[in-house]
């Protein structure tokens, strides 16, 4: 699939998530939207808001064809979202419980901390941001793969590239 066949694709599957992708579709479409984010970076805020919002939908549909093209289910993009999610509330309930206990001894340290709980919350968050990084590399890794050649459970495979004719 050509850069500007993918673009097409993308905006006419807009919000498409059922079917499969192609490897080529997939990465002509991120090459389109890093190139449109970056021009409009320049442009303002607004219009980069503008132009992320229309690129979400059909950049979402399209990496969910793509994982199904490999066999998988749309789901693994949630992964790391939700891993994310746990880190950052785990930091945040760190924060707020160092405080609380901070605020009740006149000598805050390691050790009142540790009685204190709230190391556990370092301990999950560390977990939950490792586990975001490697899901984030296996969803990498997913959309580098080969298409499935055969008819899968999400449907016939992507077109083959048509050839040059002479």
């Amino acid at each position: 699939m050509s850069f500007v066949d993918a673009i097409k694709s993308g905006f006419r599957n807009y919000v498409t998530f059922k079917g499969r992708a192609s490897r080529s579709e997939f990465w002509w479409w991120t090459l389109f939207a890093v190139i449109v984010q970056s021009v409009t970076s320049v442009l303002g805020e607004t219009i980069n808001s503008i132009a992320s919002l229309a690129l979400l939908l059909p950049g979402l549909a399209v990496n969910v064809r793509r994982l199904h093209d490999t066999n998988r289910r749309g789901t693994w993009l949630i992964w790391p979202l939700v891993t994310l999610v746990v880190g950052i509330v785990s930091f945040i309930l760190f924060a707020v419980s160092a405080s609380l206990d901070f605020e009740k001894a006149s000598e805050w340290d390691l050790e009142n901390a540790v009685q204190g709980g709230p190391v556990a919350f370092i301990i999950v968050g560390s977990v939950a941001l490792l586990a975001t990084l490697v899901l984030g590399i296996l969803n990498l890794s997913f959309t580098l793969m080969k298409s499935d050649p055969e008819m899968n459970r999400f449907g016939p495979p992507p077109p083959p590239k048509s050839l040059p004719t002479n």
